[in-house]
């Protein structure tokens, strides 16, 4: 009879360890989670920029089809220019490096003004009387899926700064193919313009950040 009380007691106290051993556990796992939690973004979110990119994405794919050539342009560059500012506000509350965080400033400021130009152009309506033919559609989109191929592994974007400067040129280039496509089937002078004005500024700015990833 003693045999079977200690016996029971013995296997009661190495339940009661167990117990307590999966409570100590569960409590260092929530502690670690805490502590991740309370780490810098550039460590736990280094990938939020291929959120944004792919909600860019998603508003483009739903975004109204444009009648003609220099519509379809604008109706596609304000949530391409939108994704940029997204990315480029994120850079500028949690980046570190002092180029990055000012042409980030500079990224927001300048096309929330092109954003804003051209919903005015749309408004007034364009006078482009180039239609949107096959072989336009074709290009146009391509651009896209050019930029997408050259999107950098997740896993090799090392902080905020790096993040954003790889994953912005793709993004940029992309804008400058989007340009030069509608160069070629535009008759609208204004389109024209603000086409080569996107070719020319957003060049600059990759070089910039291609500088900044040779470092």
């Amino acid at each position: 009879m003693k045999l079977k009380y200690f016996t029971k007691m013995f296997l009661t106290r190495k339940y009661l360890c167990f117990c307590m051993a999966l409570i100590f556990i569960s409590r260092s796992a929530i502690a670690q989670q805490m502590k991740m939690h309370d780490m810098e973004p550039s460590k736990i979110q280094k990938n939020v920029f291929f959120g944004m990119m792919d909600a860019m994405m998603a508003k483009m794919d739903h975004a109204t089809t444009g009648e003609t050539v220099g519509t379809q342009f604008m109706l596609q560059m304000i949530p391409h220019h939108e994704g940029a500012i997204e990315m480029a506000e994120y850079e500028i509350q949690h980046g570190k490096d002092f180029t990055m965080i000012q042409l980030a400033k500079s990224i927001v400021a300048e096309q929330r003004n092109e954003v804003n130009q051209m919903q005015i152009w749309l408004n007034k309506s364009l006078a482009d009387t180039a239609k949107i033919t096959e072989s336009f559609t074709k290009s146009f989109n391509q651009t896209m899926v050019v930029m997408m191929q050259n999107m950098r592994a997740k896993s090799k974007l090392a902080n905020n700064d790096h993040a954003f400067a790889t994953i912005m040129i793709p993004h940029h280039q992309a804008a400058i193919d989007m340009a030069r496509v509608v160069l070629k089937f535009t008759t609208d002078q204004k389109v024209a313009a603000y086409s080569k004005h996107i070719i020319s500024a957003e060049q600059v700015e990759i070089e910039q950040m291609l500088l900044f990833l040779k470092k």
